[in-house]
């Protein structure tokens, strides 16, 4: 995605007049830009806030595409009912807020453990038709959260332009969410 395209997720994010409304945009905004996503193979996103007062990360938005309705189809449980406790350490998502660093994960077990078996977690990612997610941080958010890039692409084609767009799009949704100091909702 080039500047323009930046610019212009920006200012729709800046635009939204509730939380609701602006957790809603995180996740969808981007698949406005179908030759740029498509190009990408992204095909899933999804908002995370950890909430420290209950010692869990929630799942907050998902992307309203066809490959994140697959996977709730599959899915055990409901997105909203899935959460991970904050210092669980062998989930890719606590790992990435507690150390600011992004994590790369092909086997949705990582994304989902304990909340659920790795049977279970697998089910969801073949749901989606997705090879690989990549968890990013969102630097200075609340008690901490990250997004989630699932691709229908293995991770051996996420390339520099993957990288440059999960970047600069996480920066500017943790942007977004620092000037609204962001509440999980419970």
């Amino acid at each position: 995605m080039n500047d323009d395209v930046f610019r212009r997720l920006r200012s729709i994010l800046a635009s939204r007049h509730s939380d609701r409304e602006l957790y809603a945009a995180i996740v969808n905004t981007p698949f406005a830009y179908k030759v740029e996503t498509t190009r990408l193979s992204l095909g899933i996103i999804v908002l995370l806030l950890a909430n420290k007062a209950d010692g869990q990360i929630h799942r907050i938005a998902l992307s309203a595409t066809e490959l994140a309705n697959n996977t709730q189809d599959m899915s055990v449980k409901r997105f909203e009912d899935i959460k991970i406790p904050i210092d669980y350490d062998r989930n890719a998502i606590a790992q990435v807020i507690r150390t600011q660093q992004p994590k790369r994960v092909t086997d949705w077990q990582y994304l989902f453990a304990p909340a659920l078996t790795p049977a279970e977690a697998r089910l969801n990612q073949a749901g989606g038709a997705i090879g690989c997610s990549v968890v990013y941080p969102l630097k200075g958010v609340g008690d901490g959260g990250a997004l989630i890039f699932s691709y229908y692409q293995y991770p051996e084609h996420i390339a520099t332009e993957h990288e440059a767009f999960m970047q600069t799009y996480s920066d500017i949704v943790a942007e977004s969410l620092r000037a609204r100091t962001p509440r999980v909702q419970q």
